[in-house]
């Protein structure tokens, strides 16, 4: 599931850190600004499963000294508790940087993205890094209508992304599929009590419940779990990662298909060989060929400086 929270209001509880920590248990991340440069902190989970342990007091601790340093600064703090789809090494516990000024968090699976060896929001940040140095100065890029059009074609109406630039400054990507609560914006509720996932199936535990075994198999309660919820969301997850391992084509490109609704040419003085029109085309607004939608990864760079002219 993981949790992405924009912290910029009430500090969070020991309590509400712990129900996040051990309903995600692949640890957690930072995102915040010290002397006006953006800093993450990632502390992974050795503990166990179901457990808040040693390294828990460990990111506890970091977080009091950081939330401590965001109310004088009066700039937020960006947290996220993972649970690993894609990637299981903890460089990919969140937050990622799109450039030295812009990083974010995610909560959810962004289609096209990841593989068993490699996150899918790394990569998703690491496509956005490469637009010009000069737009990924601030999260105001993220105006750029051909930007956040990109970006929210790419996250459909399932991810949440949470960007914070060295001012402070934020995004929210799809933040009405989360809420707010004392000044923070939650993705997801798991804050309130403490979640075990086993694929798409969760048992939600009280947060005064303690587990007494770290064993992932023994904990598991068989009598309170459908055997058939249980068996076909494992099918389900195995049958997600085959997909994605037959459509995966490199680091930065997904297999990106746009809706079927073509715009006006944008790029009017210059003309890309489209592979699936087998001819040159021009592209609209959003870098797609305006005959049959395929986009065009060579006209991305033109499109956006013109969108930064035409600003």
């Amino acid at each position: 599931m993981c949790i992405a929270i924009l912290n910029n209001g009430k500090k969070l509880t020991r309590q509400e850190l712990s129900n996040c920590w051990v309903s995600n248990d692949d640890g957690a991340g930072l995102l915040y600004i010290n002397d006006g440069v953006l800093t993450a902190f990632k502390q992974p989970n050795h503990d166990g499963f179901n457990v808040a342990g040693a390294d828990f007091d460990k990111f506890t601790k970091e977080y009091d000294r950081v939330y401590k340093l965001s109310r004088e600064s009066k700039t937020p703090v960006l947290l996220h508790f993972r649970i690993a789809t894609h990637g299981l090494d903890p460089m990919y516990l969140h937050p990622f940087f799109v450039s030295d000024k812009v990083g974010l968090i995610h909560n959810g699976i962004i289609y096209g993205y990841g593989s068993r060896d490699f996150s899918d929001t790394y990569e998703f940040a690491g496509e956005l890094a490469t637009l010009p140095a000069t737009m990924t100065e601030s999260v105001a890029f993220l105006d750029n209508p051909f930007v956040s059009n990109a970006i929210m074609d790419k996250l459909e109406n399932s991810n949440k992304v949470v960007f914070m630039d060295d001012t402070g400054d934020y995004r929210i990507f799809n933040a009405q599929l989360g809420h707010w609560n004392k000044g923070n914006w939650f993705s997801n509720d798991a804050y309130k009590t403490r979640k075990t996932y086993f694929g798409s199936v969760a048992k939600t535990k009280t947060a005064g419940e303690q587990v007494k075994t770290q064993s992932y198999y023994s904990s598991i309660d068989w009598d309170a779990i459908d055997e058939k919820a249980w068996n076909d969301s494992f099918k389900q997850r195995n049958d997600f990662y085959d997909e994605l391992d037959e459509d995966w084509s490199g680091f930065g490109r997904s297999a990106f298909k746009p809706d079927p609704a073509w715009g006006k040419p944008f790029i009017t003085d210059k003309v890309y060989d489209c592979g699936t029109c087998q001819s040159a085309v021009m592209v609209d607004e959003d870098a797609c060929c305006v005959s049959c939608g395929q986009y065009m990864t060579e006209a991305e760079g033109d499109v956006v400086n013109k969108m930064i002219l035409m600003d």
